[in-house]
């Protein structure tokens, strides 16, 4: 069985990024009632606020945990209250990205289904993602593309 969850760096990272901007919405919203410019604080929290909250909903609403076993898939998303469940035979086809960044490879694995749904695995978000592109290479080379 294979299970593929979100590391903890990458939650770390993205959360430490999180308290800052709403830190810093929050010192300007204090701060923003003693001083005579507020022009420049107003700035600060009707831009710190917001992107730290459109980050803070885009990645809580894209935590999956994937467990994989006997050509089954079983995708959770705790945060939209969701579950995908499929065989095999569902998979329409499947591909794997690699692209070279200055920082080094950035790998992604796509699964889409017949249905239209698609399943996105990245190595620097999940867990298990060499594991899941074995198994994939292994028993479903055919849907390749």
């Amino acid at each position: 069985m294979i299970v593929s969850k979100p590391k903890i760096g990458t939650l770390f990272s993205v959360g430490i990024f999180i308290f800052i901007a709403f830190g810093i919405f929050f010192y300007g919203v204090v701060q923003v009632q003693s001083t005579s410019d507020k022009l420049w604080w107003y700035i600060l929290i009707y831009t710190s606020g917001p992107i730290g909250l459109l980050v803070l909903m885009k990645i809580l609403f894209s935590l999956k945990t994937i467990k994989i076993s006997k050509e089954k898939f079983e995708a959770r998303f705790p945060f939209k209250f969701k579950k995908i469940s499929f065989n095999g035979k569902e998979i329409d086809h499947w591909f794997h990205t690699s692209i070279k960044t200055y920082g080094g490879m950035y790998e992604e694995l796509t699964i889409k289904l017949a249905s239209g749904k698609q399943l996105i695995l990245s190595k620097q978000e999940n867990t298990e993602y060499d594991k899941t592109l074995n198994y994939l290479k292994k028993k479903f080379k055919k849907l390749e593309k």
